[in-house]
């Protein structure tokens, strides 16, 4: 088991504190270890108290609220969530965008194989780790990583593209849907985090779509009763990441 307590016996529960008692953020009472096989490198994730907050506060995984019937924000992912945003705080206290990047590179990395070994589907994964990649370089790469989205965005209109032409005109435009993998590779390294968003994002997209309408007619009807009783109206969209300052917990 690669995640252990700080004693080196193997972690058998997540000690979290929900603090508040209705919020959504969660104190790490005790330290947690991760051991990355690959590197054989130990990664350790501060209880709260070991320094002043944000260290040892984690909003488990950063799933917005209406993408949560897709994927949880808590499950098997959870103790990679809790070491990424121990992680992502330690590079944010660095105050050094170069350096944050270089560090959230290798970290997100270490996410996405504590994510596999936990036992999260391959496809779940990846979209997991696509998206704190996205964040980081959206973060801390400046125009670049701003680029890097903006032409994903392209990609994924390709991709949409070639697949609609394929069926009212011609087979022959699905050649049109391989032009994003192809433009990558002038990412280089990051060529795979292109495609890892890029293609899910083209594919997926109508079903997130569905999905996130069925949502927004429940929250409008939700939203329609409590203003009827009388109640608080912002109280049915509740947040589920830090504050935009803040700039760590992004798993």
């Amino acid at each position: 088991m690669p995640f252990l307590r700080e004693d080196g016996a193997p972690l058998d529960e997540l000690p979290l504190a929900q603090r508040p008692a209705d919020g959504y953020r969660f104190a790490l009472r005790a330290p947690l270890v991760y051991v990355d096989d690959p590197s054989g490198r130990r990664y350790r994730a501060p209880a709260a108290g070991e320094g002043p907050p944000p260290v040892g506060i984690t909003d488990l995984a950063s799933v917005p609220t209406p993408l949560w019937g897709l994927i949880a924000s808590y499950g098997r992912q959870s103790a990679p969530a809790v070491l990424h945003d121990a992680q992502s705080i330690a590079a944010a206290a660095l105050d050094d965008d170069a350096a944050a990047l270089v560090q959230r590179r290798e970290d997100d990395d270490v996410f996405h194989r504590a994510l596999r070994e936990q036992g999260v589907p391959v496809l779940r994964a990846r979209l997991m780790w696509a998206w704190v990649s996205a964040d980081r370089e959206r973060t801390y790469a400046g125009w670049r990583g701003w680029l890097l989205l903006a032409q994903v965005a392209l990609g994924v209109a390709a991709v949409v593209a070639a697949i609609v032409l394929a069926v009212v005109a011609h087979p022959v435009w699905l050649l049109l849907a391989a032009a994003p993998a192809f433009a990558a590779l002038a990412w280089g390294g990051l060529a795979r985090l292109v495609i890892a968003l890029t293609y899910p994002l083209a594919l997926l997209g109508p079903v997130l779509l569905v999905h996130l309408l069925a949502v927004g007619v429940f929250r409008l009807v939700e939203a329609t009763v409590e203003l009827i009783a009388g109640g608080d109206v912002q109280s049915v969209v509740r947040p589920t990441v830090l504050p935009p300052d803040d700039r760590a917990g992004r798993a």
